[in-house]
């Protein structure tokens, strides 16, 4: 039954990513952008419970684990390399997620095409290899 729930969270991942992917194939206007942000935001909430899944199933954290140990247990195990990265990705989706300005939706959007998109991407590889 565990590797179900895993198998299914990591296909909400893919899709996530894969909308994500195709958004940022658009050419970027208001609309797009806005796109742009609710799919990275979208594509990290289904990261983690992902994450989470496959860290309950590895016994690598207690189903009480917070947010932020499911991060820290991430990194432990391999799962995440670049902390920078995402720290950043972090921050970013609690920025997006409280107020909305355009100077911050363009730069979210170029941080996400530059950055984020490829440490997601990178995370679903290394999820599915270990799946």
């Amino acid at each position: 039954m565990g590797e179900d729930r895993f198998d299914l969270q990591l296909a909400v991942f893919e899709k996530a990513v894969s909308a994500l992917e195709l958004a940022l194939a658009q050419p970027e206007d208001e609309f797009i952008r806005d796109s742009i942000i609710k799919r990275f935001e979208l594509a990290f909430e289904t990261a983690r419970k992902c994450l989470r899944r496959w860290l309950l199933e590895q016994q690598e954290i207690a189903g009480t684990a917070t947010k932020k140990e499911v991060m820290e247990a991430a990194y432990r195990v391999g799962l995440l390399g670049d902390s920078a990265v995402w720290n950043d990705i972090v921050a970013c989706r609690n920025d997006s997620s409280h107020e909305y300005d355009a100077s911050k939706a363009v730069a979210t959007a170029a941080f996400v095409r530059e950055r984020a998109f490829a440490a997601f991407a990178a995370l679903l590889r290394d999820l599915k290899q270990r799946a």
